[in-house]
């Protein structure tokens, strides 16, 4: 029973995620009100739709496990 809850938990929490995302990241509601986290959210979502940049420490970490 309470690994039921647990999932569920979880998920509701995934799914709240999900559409604050969406909000301020996609449609960039409440940009007003919060700008850093909409624009955190804006990145966020151009990475999950393949667009944004990979980051220049991720870069160099592949490099650097290549060259081994």
């Amino acid at each position: 029973m309470t690994s039921i809850v647990v999932a569920m938990i979880v998920i509701l929490v995934l799914a709240g995620c999900t559409v604050g995302l969406v909000l301020l990241g996609i449609e960039g509601r409440g940009k007003e009100r919060a700008p850093k986290l909409a624009d955190r959210m804006a990145r966020a979502a151009q990475h999950l739709n393949g667009d944004g940049e990979p980051p220049t420490r991720l870069v160099k970490l592949i490099e650097s496990t290549r060259g081994r």
